[in-house]
This record gives C-alpha cells, sequence and structure tokens, in this order.
C-alpha cells in the first residue's frame, strides 16, 4: 500500500468515525444525567450486538453461497462444528473483533461464489439497522424510542466501515471483495485459506494438507508485491514445513519473507519472528540473538497473544533453554495443557505438545 493509499485510507475511516459519532450526538437526547448513562450503555451494548450480527451475516451469506459452517467468533467466544456437533471453544485473534470461517465449494472451472460471503456481513449490519429505523418510527411516541435511533446508526457506522474498501493495518471485507473480483490468485489464496482452516478445525495437521491444495509453489508465494491474502497462504506454506520440522527450510522461508513481503500486516510479521525466536532457542541460542531477535514489540506482541498455544510453547522454550527456570516452564506448561481445553484447532494442540515434550 502506497503512502497516499494510506493516508486516504485512514481519512476515509476518521469520516466514517466522526460522521456516526456527529449523528449519535445530534439524534441522542444528553439532557440528563439518566440519559448519558443509558447513551453510554448504549452504545458499548450497541457495539457488542452489531459485531454478533456482522458475523452471523456472513455466516448465513455463506450458507446461501453453498459454504460449510466451520466456525464463528465473537470476541473470544468460539463455536465450531466438529463431527457433526457444535462445540463451544475459547479464542481470540488479535487485532479482530470476530471471524465466521466457511469450508468452500469446490470450485467450477476455477470458480467459486465469494463476493456474498465477504460482503454478508456488513450487509446485515444495514439489514439491522433499517430493522432498528423501523422500531424507532413504531415507538417514536415513547420516551426512550431514540435507544433505537442509536442502534440504527452503530449499524450504519459498522457497516460502512467493513464494506468501503479501507486497508488500516488489516484489509476490511470490501477491501478484500475488490481484491478478489481484481485477481484470480487472490480468488485461489481465499479458497486455499478456508480450506485449510476447515481441515484444520478437524484435526488435520499443517503437515498433512495436501501441497497442491495451496495453489502455490514456493516462489510465487515470496513475490514482493503478494496482497494480504496470497501472504496469508505464504504462511500457511511456512506452518507446513515448520510441522514437517524442516526447520532449516522453515527459516530460510520466513526470513525471505519478511524482506521481500512489503504488503505483509504486522501479525504475520510478528508471527514469523516468533518462529524464528523459537529456532534460534532450539537451535545455538545465543543471547545477542535472542535479545535482538526478543525486543520490545515482539515482548509487547507476545504478552497480547500469551493464550495462543503457539505462545505458550515459545515461552516455555524461553524460559527451558534461555532462563533455565524449571520452575517457571511448569507454570507455563500447566497453562498450556489448560489452553488445550477450550481451543479449537487440535492439530495445533498436537503439534506444539509435541514440541515442548521435545525440550523437556
Amino acid at each position: 500500500m502506497t503512502k497516499k493509499v494510506k493516508i486516504l485510507a485512514h481519512v476515509a475511516g476518521f469520516l466514517i468515525g466522526a460522521s456516526g459519532g456527529f449523528l449519535l450526538v445530534i439524534l441522542t437526547p444528553w439532557d440528563n444525567w439518566i440519559n448519558v448513562l443509558l447513551g453510554f450503555t448504549v452504545l458499548i451494548t450497541g457495539f457488542i450486538l452489531h459485531v454478533f450480527i456482522h458475523e452471523l451475516g456472513h455466516m448465513v451469506a455463506g450458507l446461501m453461497s453453498g459454504y460449510g459452517f466451520v466456525s464463528i467468533r465473537f470476541f473470544n467466544l468460539t463455536i465450531i462444528k466438529k463431527n457433526g456437533k457444535l462445540m463451544r471453544k475459547n479464542y481470540k485473534i488479535a487485532g479482530t473483533l470476530g471471524q465466521c470461517l466457511m469450508s468452500p465449494p469446490e470450485p467450477v472451472d476455477g470458480k467459486y461464489p465469494f463476493v456474498l460471503y465477504n460482503l454478508g456481513g456488513g450487509l446485515m449490519n444495514f439489514v439491522f439497522s433499517a430493522v432498528f429505523l423501523a422500531l424507532y418510527f413504531v415507538f417514536a411516541p415513547f420516551t426512550y424510542a431514540w435507544i433505537f435511533i442509536m442502534l440504527a446508526c452503530i449499524g450504519v457506522f459498522l457497516g460502512l466501515l467493513n464494506l468501503i474498501p479501507l486497508n488500516l493495518g488489516i484489509p476490511n471485507d470490501g477491501h478484500n471483495a475488490l481484491t478478489l473480483g481484481k485477481d484470480e490468485l487472490s480468488r485461489h489464496a481465499l479458497w486455499t485459506i478456508l480450506n485449510a482452516a476447515a481441515l484444520m478445525t478437524k484435526g488435520v495437521r499443517h503437515r498433512d494438507i495436501p501441497i497442491e491444495q495451496l495453489f502455490f509453489d514456493d516462489d510465487k508465494l515470496l513475490k514482493k508485491d503478494n496482497n494480504a491474502l496470497v501472504l496469508n497462504v505464504a504462511n500457511i506454506r511456512f506452518e507446513q514445513l515448520f510441522d514437517r520440522q524442516e526447520f532449516d527450510k522453515a527459516k530460510t522461508f520466513a526470513e525471505t519473507l519478511l524482506k521481500t513481503a512489503e504488503k505483509m500486516i504486522e501479525i504475520q510479521k510478528n508471527e514469523l519472528r516468533c518462529e524464528l525466536l523459537f529456532f534460534e532457542l532450539i537451535g545455538e541460542c545465543r543471547k545477542a540473538e535472542i535479545e535482538r531477535l526478543y525486543d520490545k514489540n515482539l515482548k509487547k506482541y507476545v504478552k497480547a497473544t500469551s493464550g495462543y498455544p503457539a505462545r505458550q510453547r515459545l515461552l516455555y522454550t524461553y524460559a527451558k533453554l534461555f532462563l533455565n527456570d524449571e520452575a517457571k516452564a511448569a507454570k507455563i506448561l500447566s497453562k498450556f495443557d489448560k489452553t488445550c481445553q477450550s481451543h479449537p484447532f487440535e492439530g495445533e494442540i498436537i503439534q506444539n505438545r509435541e514440541l515442548m515434550k521435545n525440550e523437556e
């Protein structure tokens, strides 16, 4: 993304937010402390409600397009489908409020539906905003009917924020839909990402995903101008090398990716940096190199993602091999065992447990 596009994206995001805030201020009575307290309560609960509505919109749109349900996440509450049953899990992805994963339909002549699935969340926000607006007119004579106006405004705000193509660090739904419409490789990438997630929810490990299902060879994945969707596939390829314990290949792949991938989002970069730190810990374990890799920014990211099994594996290895702190390592291992009970990806749990046992 060029500097000019970044500025325009941030300006667009600011204008959408400012417009939403302005509407809330002029349409909501802030004339007494009860209304002020109620207004802020509705603002928070309305935002949470529309996150639920947004992800349900992706699910409904996906089902209408022939996709199969895999999982849906609201904040850190995750519902997955496994062995025909719905199960509750606990999972959170840094920088996101929710996510709906669906297994994609098989491509026909290389094509599959993608527009409605991507835009369904924002469109559902608009649908419910229209419902809330209708309820406002029904209950207009009542004192607190303005609550429906607030709920409608929040939905319009979130809908616009997701449907107007923006890349504010992470590409939004509108940006992804636009990219998919223009680029066949991006459509292959989305299919690969969704298919891999569906397989992993069933317990399949990265190492067992057939290489042909990635659609890309390594040279294509390491191209300088790849977008965020293709780079997501590059991360899957890295995880595949990593899970096969081809550590030298995985390390070279990660280092090359960090050097060449101009459009890689910061979350993806930090995930690779974490694994490069892991490679150093299980390899030469050089103090200077570990301190260089484990800088202030990475420590902040590790702390924010400490609930990930992979992150607990990194912290366990760091405590065990670098700090030589058996008590701390044991504490992290206990936390890892608890995390495994609620983590949705069984293959990821098995992989990390194997690696941690190697360090015992």
